[in-house]
């Protein structure tokens, strides 16, 4: 039974929220901290304000008259009434908090009660609750929300009952005075000499006559009006006080004031009216007492003793000592109310508030999403304290299918529609903006995501329908296939050929869309489509074409449709004819010459010796710049020469050496080492291939591909992932029905095919071995036993026989077949349940479409990581960590300097690129290079500090990452920047070397120089005035009004002078004008020169990836340069070729989207011929290649000599930095150590377990020498 949709909050905030209530506030808001559910929280400008200024933070008191606890949990007694009263030390508010457990049953050790408004059960006790005339009161009922938790809290509120004005006759000095004197005028004899009470006096005499009555029998006597202390604290016969005193159940009898008469007997707590009415005043009385000022306490010898009531709150309601959270409080949970919303407060431990987070969804379903974010959030807060159970299952949530509310809008994002415009989006173009998106994704997984968190919000099945690919009716056939009802038939099976190109698995399901859309329509040429597998020619639509190729925007330029075209014959050969035919279609409507010579040109070879060009790498799919990568690492000759020789480069497995290993500061395991190394004899493979193939290009393996694209941590994640989402495989089908279970008795089996089961442990395995499947692969059977390991082990091939040793009489010769199957005289048991079947390969490419999906930078990363993992070290430094040759080839190491009050601090770290961006605007290299290392502004301790960074080891391989793919923060979507970034086919990196501050080229010296010429640019550029002329003519528009009759009587009046007040200024600011441009070109001047004396540290250019297309689409290439033949190479895909000019690298094509270079390779000009060659080959006239085995990571013989000896004489690693300075001519060398820049060249959060860490200490350790 679910719960009705009302407020809930654990039982510590329902304390802190009654601290907080005051329902006397004259400026009490409209919402009710104790029954009314918040709403939900966007940001701080957005959100109501419902705090009270004038509201009371309430200190209660205990009234121990009225209150009674239990000593423990396991003394409470059932359907007993447990409670605290109190009063309020501030306000005089009275409170009674009290809980009933119906049964013995409570929340679990260690929970709290998480409790549910209820506002009818409420409103009833409101009408049974007595109140005293003038006194408000308020009610609130709470069950508890926990399974099996009994608890019920009963809240009641009630305001002062000694009104304003009785306060005011009792404390007001002005009032006693008054009240005194009248006295002593009617009767100063008998009052002479008697001393004016003050407040405290007065009050100390009621508060006495209030207890006299409740707790003395003896003591309550009734009061002589004559009494001098009465008199003058009360007046003559107490008849200024005659209201309160009969309020407070005195009566005036014969000249005396006859007190109340209570049971001073009674039982505590109290139950009787007139004893709770009277403790009520006591306590008023007191609290008003403890008010008064010093001045008066003084010398009265005052007693007033307290008890504070929020630790008998705590004990109530069981929340004293609950589990505590260890992070501190951030300053962002003061901004957003998400402890709140959750029912919880701050302090709670992760799990108490996971728990709190579930009762919530619990009684308010509707807001799931929102409480998800709020989880989120709070996780977040308390990272990286104690964010890791949160943070944990929110990522649980998520897996489950769960969405925070602010995942809707990036969902919507996602799909390039606009969220705060839902309500003009219908289902279908929201499912057509899905499918569309779906053509451009590799993996479906991200979109459909997007999809069903969009039509869960929207509350829309048939947008979930689409989302979970259920294809029940001919309407959800449509959305699935992306046609419409009125779609013509022959678009139809297009579209179903598509989808089943873009994903074979769906074939079953496109086909069963295509029957109930034929069903629905009638349509023979659909039905005959599906029995023959054939349909009519018919002419292609330009649509059509589009759609086939893929290419979601029609306006992409020539090249991009061109590598769309190529990637779809390279994912399908099977339908190259209909992509050749949706290519002409498109060169037709465009008329573009270029398409129609590629339709002519695009499988002619090319006609080049094979001993000295490189060959091309088929495309295998989308795997982006999977190509770009192999052919640029293929190059780098040292690089090569230890993947073609690993066996002399491999890590040992031997235990000591594993327990050792630690790669980018943390250690790595002996299946990372075992996958990495597996990737290297793949890589090796491949490399052979390219060295020895008589063919123009060759093709990378799958496994190649997944083993580049995705690093082991995702990879295990994917296939825990694809293992719990398979299906239940059929056993089969019989007269083309499936088969979920056992048909009947097994027919008998051959003898001659029964196993002995005294066959050896050993002849066993060395089968299983056989049938490709590894001795430690468990039996169906053996996979649902109780005792199945956590990780299943997927056989590699399916085997058809399945020998068993678990059945009671074993088929031996001894037993024959047709003893050991007889009729049974008991029903057959339940036949274990089939395990899904995975295909191996499916998953492969899947893995791989999932690796496409990663950044470029992660792919190097992963590539360098595994080279790393695989390999030996050439040396161990200071920390534990591995050098080898792929550090030193691809590694460089900075320092980040910050310069605070306290003075100048150093962070030292390992990067293997530059991070450079064109966000702003075009620039060149070194402008973009600049933005690493220039100095910022950042916070530190509070305060602003400044930051720069050097580099102190540099290395021979400089990659450098241009960060292309940008957010808009106006759209909520990601864009590419296409930007032009300025080339340079040597730079000089000598002006960013860490150097000490007084160096000898005063580099340190030039560079402030520099920052403070470009803080002055600048700031010239944000001055630039340009509105006077605008302004001028404005006015004089305005002017003229009064010459059109028509317009004459709205004419302004307007001074002539203000117009030539603004030619005047205009006059002065066009000479300003001409200052600021020549003082902005003499600053460009000085910055462009400041260091071009510098250059003892050259860099060629060598290699150029880019992409063509958007952030959605497009296609890679890459340009390696030839240092000994002076060209540069065009790799793209199976095509080698070489470029004739340039300027299609260097140069800005100043066109619509252009090809974009996104990740650059500089080799140091000293190495270059010794680091890159890009040509190798050795062609063999070889049968055709079979496939690649596990353990072939030995070379064949044949394949030794493949490249060129003198690849494989080469020193193993590259010479040092200082060997390089030795080949510069005559200049000054600057000296370079280990340091690292922090922040600008790291790499991002997400990728850490690479990340070179640095020694920490500012000393330079020397460069060892690796000749």
């Amino acid at each position: 039974m679910s719960l009705p949709a009302k407020l809930g909050k654990t039982a510590p905030l329902l304390i802190q929220h009654v601290l907080h209530h005051d329902p006397a506030s004259p400026t009490r808001p409209q919402f009710n901290i104790l029954k009314d559910v918040p709403p939900i929280f966007y940001d701080k400008s957005t959100y109501p304000d419902y705090s009270d200024s004038n509201a009371c933070v309430h200190r209660f008191i205990t009234k121990p008259q009225q209150s009674v606890l239990p000593v423990n949990d396991s003394q409470r007694v059932a359907g007993a009434r447990y409670q605290v009263s109190s009063v309020c030390q501030k306000c005089r508010l009275h409170l009674e908090l009290a809980v009933v457990f119906k049964t013995q049953l409570a929340c679990r050790p260690g929970a709290v009660h998480h409790f549910c408004y209820f506002p009818k059960e409420s409103a009833d006790r409101l009408k049974t609750v007595a109140k005293s005339p003038g006194q408000a009161l308020e009610v609130y009922i709470y069950n508890c929300t926990q399974t099996q938790c009994s608890a019920t809290v009963h809240l009641k509120l009630w305001t002062p009952l000694i009104m304003p004005e009785w306060v005011s006759l009792l404390t007001d000095e002005d009032i006693l005075k008054k009240r005194v004197d009248d006295a002593l005028a009617l009767e100063p004899e008998r009052l002479e000499g008697i001393g004016r009470p003050t407040p405290l006096v007065v009050l100390t005499h009621l508060k006495t006559y209030i207890d006299n009555a409740l707790h003395d029998e003896q003591r309550n006597r009734s009061i002589n009006i004559m009494n001098k202390k009465f008199t003058v604290c009360f007046g003559t016969g107490g008849e200024s006080c005659k209201q309160l005193f009969e309020y407070l159940g005195f009566k005036l009898v014969n000249d005396r004031w006859e007190p109340p008469r209570p049971n001073t007997k009674a039982l505590k707590p109290y139950t009787d009216p007139l004893n709770i009415f009277l403790d009520n005043i006591s306590f008023e009385l007191l609290v008003l007492i403890s008010q008064r000022p010093q001045h008066e306490t003084e010398g009265q010898g005052a007693n007033i003793a307290f008890t504070p009531s929020i630790s008998q709150f705590n004990q109530l309601l069981g929340t004293t000592g609950y589990p505590k959270t260890r992070a501190f409080p951030n300053n962002s949970q003061l901004k957003a109310p998400f402890y709140e919303h959750l029912g919880a407060v701050s302090d709670m431990s992760n799990e108490l508030i996971i728990e709190a987070y579930r009762q919530q969804n619990r009684i308010i379903p509707s807001r799931n999403s929102y409480y998800l974010r709020c989880l989120r959030s709070i996780g977040h807060w308390r990272g990286p304290v104690d964010d890791k159970t949160i943070n944990d299952f929110v990522e649980l949530e998520t897996t489950n299918g769960k969405y925070a509310d602010d995942d809707v809008p990036d969902s919507y994002s996602y799909f390039n529609l606009d969220y705060y415009r839902d309500f003009a989006l219908s289902d279908d173009s929201i499912i057509g903006s899905f499918y569309a998106r779906l053509e451009d994704t590799p993996n479906d997984m991200e979109p459909r995501k997007h999809l069903w968190r969009i039509g869960d919000y929207r509350k829309s099945e048939k947008i979930k329908a689409a989302a979970e690919e259920r294809v029940t009716t001919a309407e959800q056939a449509e959305v699935f296939l992306g046609v419409h009802a009125d779609t013509p038939d022959d678009f139809v099976i297009s579209m179903y050929t598509a989808k089943i190109s873009d994903s074979p698995d769906s074939k079953e399901v496109a086909k069963r869309a295509v029957r109930l859309i034929a069903d629905s329509r009638k349509s023979e040429a659909l039905q005959h489509f599906l029995k023959t597998g054939e349909a009519a020619s018919a002419q292609m639509d330009i649509g059509d074409a589009f759609r086939l190729l893929h290419i979601p925007d029609r306006s992409v330029d020539d090249a991009a449709i061109i590598a769309a075209y190529s990637v779809c014959c390279s994912e399908a050969p099977e339908q190259i004819d209909t992509y050749r035919q949706a290519l002409a279609v498109i060169a037709e409507e465009s008329g573009s010459a270029v398409i129609r010579s590629m339709l002519v040109d695009d499988s002619a070879p090319a006609n080049r010796a094979l001993l000295d060009w490189p060959v091309g790498l088929r495309n295998i799919g989308n795997t982006c710049y999977l190509n770009s990568l192999l052919q640029f690492y293929f190059t780098i000759q040292p690089f090569r020469n230890m993947v073609l020789d690993l066996d002399r480069y491999k890590t040992e497995l031997d235990e000591e050496v594993i327990r050792n290993k630690k790669v980018g500061s943390r250690k790595v395991s002996l299946l990372e080492i075992q996958r990495s190394q597996k990737f290297l004899v793949q890589l090796k493979a491949l490399f052979n291939d390219m060295i020895t193939s008589p063919n123009a290009f060759v093709t990378p393996t799958q496994e190649l591909a997944r083993l580049t694209l995705l690093s082991s941590s995702s990879e295990a994640a994917f296939r825990r992932k694809s293992l719990s989402t398979h299906k239940t495989s059929e056993l089969g089908e019989i007269n083309g029905m499936p088969i979920m279970g056992p048909v009947g008795p097994p027919a008998p089996i051959p003898e001659e095919k029964s196993t002995p089961s005294s066959s050896s442990p050993e002849k066993e395995e060395s089968a299983k071995e056989d049938a490709g499947v590894s001795p430690s692969t468990r039996a169906p059977n053996e996979l649902e036993s109780g005792n199945a390991s956590d990780q299943t082990v997927v056989p590699t091939v399916e085997t058809k026989e399945v020998t068993s040793s678990s059945s009671e009489t074993s088929i031996t010769p001894e037993h024959p077949v047709s003893e050991a199957i007889v009729a049974p005289n008991r029903p057959p048991p339940v036949p274990p349940r089939p395990t899904p079947r995975v295909d191996n390969e499916q998953l492969i490419r899947e893995e791989v479409e999932l690796g496409a999906q990663q950044d470029v930078t992660e792919v190097i990363n992963n590539v360098l990581f595994q080279a790393q993992c695989a390999i030996k070290p050439t040396k161990i430094d200071a920390d534990g960590n591995q050098i080898d040759l792929i550090m030193d080839l691809f590694y460089g190491q900075t320092k980040s300097y910050i310069t605070a009050m306290n003075g100048i601090r150093s962070k030292n770290e390992f990067w293997s690129d530059i991070k450079v961006d064109v966000a702003t605007g075009s620039r060149d290299i070194y402008s973009a290079i600049d933005g690493a290392f220039d100095r910022q502004k950042v916070h530190v301790d509070g305060a602003e500090a400044e930051q720069y960074g050097a580099i102190s080891k540099i290395p021979p391989v400089l990659q450098i990452q241009v960060q292309r793919v940008q957010f808009d923060q106006v759209k909520k979507s990601s864009f590419k920047s296409t930007h032009h970034l300025e080339l340079k086919e040597t730079i000089y990196m000598d002006r960013y070397m860490d150097v000490p501050e007084h160096d000898n080229m005063g580099l340190y010296k030039r560079r402030r120089e520099k920052w403070a010429w470009n803080d002055e640019l600048n700031g010239l550029k944000e001055s630039l005035p340009d509105l006077f002329q605008d302004a001028h003519d404005k006015v004089q528009d305005l002017m003229l009004m009064k010459d059109d009759p028509e317009m004459g009587d709205d004419a302004l009046d307007i001074d002539e002078g203000v117009l030539t007040h603004l030619s005047n200024l205009e006059v002065m600011t066009r000479k300003e004008l001409i200052r600021i441009d020549s003082r902005m070109e003499q600053l460009t001047h000085l910055i462009d020169n400041q260091f071009t004396d510098m250059k003892s540290l050259p860099y060629h250019l060598y290699a150029v990836f880019i992409h063509h297309g958007s952030v959605e689409f497009g296609h890679y290439y890459i340009y390696i340069f030839d240092f000994e033949k002076k060209i540069w190479r065009k790799y793209n895909d199976s095509e080698v070729t070489e470029v004739h000019s340039t300027a299609e690298i260097f140069s800005d094509r100043n066109v619509k989207n252009p090809p974009t270079p996104y990740f650059l390779v500089y080799l140091n000009d000293g190495l270059k011929k010794r680091l890159a060659k890009p040509v190798c080959r050795h062609v063999e006239e070889r049968p055709a290649r079979t496939t690649l085995t596990a353990d072939s990571s030995k070379s064949k013989p044949g394949r030794e000599r493949a490249g060129d000896r003198s690849d494989v004489e080469m020193t193993d690693l590259p010479p040092s930095y200082d060997e390089a300075q030795k080949s510069a001519p005559d200049e000054k060398v600057i000296s370079t150590g280990p340091a690292a820049m922090a922040k600008k060249l790291s790499p991002s959060p997400d990728r850490k377990r690479l990340k070179r860490k640095g020694a920490e200490s500012e000393e330079d350790p020397t460069v060892a020498s690796k000749n």
